[in-house]
C-alpha cells in the first residue's frame, strides 16, 4: 500500500492545534479600543501637580547657610593654625569660596521649590529636579506599603517625607519631601486604602476572566479525550 506524502502523518498534532483555536479566537476579540491619535494625549506638562510645604524650601536654605559658615570657619581656622599657609592666599580663597557657596544654596532652594505632585484616582505622581527634571508616577496597584520618616529639623517646621514602595523593590519609589505632617498621615492612609481597593479589584479581574475562559478550555479538553477515545 502506498501512502500519499500530502496526508498527515500525525493527526493528534493536527487536533492539538485545531483544539486552539477557541480560545486563541476569545483573546483575538479583546477590544482595543480605538486608537487615538496624538491630539488626544494627555499632556504631561498639563497634570494639575502641587508644591511641597512652603517650609521645606525655608528649612534647606537655612541648612545650606549653616554648612557653609561652618566650612568657611573651618578653613579660616585651617588658616591661622598653619603658618606654612599665607594670610594672603587664606584671604584670596575666601571670595572664590563665598561666591561657589551662595551658588549652591540659591540652586538647592530652587531645586526644593520645583518639587511638586499630584494625588489622582488611578496613581501618585511625583515631579523633581532642576536641571535633569524626573517624573515618576506609581499605580495604587504596585503600592505595597508607604512609610512616613521625620528628622530633628524636620520636626521643628512639623514636616515628614513620605516614601512609597512598590511591588519586589526594596527602595522607595517615590521619595517625596517636605510634607505637612498631619496632611501627610492623611495621604498615607489615603495611599493604602486606594492599594487595597485596586488590589481587590484587580483580583476580581483576574478571576472573572478565568470563570469567562473555563468553558472553552474544558470543552477543548472534552473534544480531545472524544477524539483519543475514537482512534483507540
Amino acid at each position: 500500500m502506498k501512502i500519499d506524502p500530502t496526508e498527515d502523518s500525525h493527526p493528534l498534532s493536527t487536533h492539538a492545534s485545531a483544539t486552539l483555536t477557541e480560545p486563541e479566537a476569545e483573546y483575538s476579540h479583546y477590544d482595543h479600543g480605538p486608537n487615538l491619535s496624538q491630539a488626544q494625549y494627555i499632556p504631561l506638562a498639563t497634570l494639575p501637580l502641587q508644591a511641597v510645604d512652603a517650609n521645606y524650601p525655608k528649612l534647606l536654605l537655612i541648612v545650606s547657610i549653616a554648612i557653609a559658615l561652618l566650612i568657611t570657619l573651618v578653613i579660616n581656622i585651617f588658616g591661622l593654625i598653619n603658618p606654612d599657609i599665607p594670610t594672603s592666599v587664606t584671604l584670596s580663597i575666601l571670595p572664590c569660596y563665598a561666591l561657589l557657596a551662595l551658588i549652591v544654596i540659591k540652586l538647592i532652594h530652587l531645586k526644593a521649590k520645583r518639587i511638586a505632585y499630584g494625588v489622582f484616582e488611578h496613581e501618585l505622581v511625583l515631579r523633581e529636579g532642576l536641571f535633569w527634571v524626573s517624573t515618576t508616577a506609581l499605580p495604587y496597584t504596585r503600592l505595597q506599603h508607604v512609610n512616613l520618616s521625620q528628622g530633628p529639623l524636620e520636626r521643628r517646621y512639623s514636616l515628614v517625607t513620605l516614601k512609597c514602595f512598590s511591588a519586589g523593590s526594596g527602595v522607595a519609589e517615590i521619595d517625596l519631601p517636605g510634607l505637612n505632617a498631619d496632611f501627610a498621615e492623611h495621604l498615607r492612609q489615603h495611599l493604602l486604602a486606594k492599594a487595597a481597593n485596586s488590589h481587590l479589584s484587580q483580583t476580581g479581574d483576574t478571576i472573572t476572566s478565568l470563570q469567562d475562559k473555563t468553558p472553552f478550555v474544558q470543552q477543548a479538553v472534552t473534544e480531545h479525550h472524544g477524539e483519543d477515545s475514537a482512534h483507540g
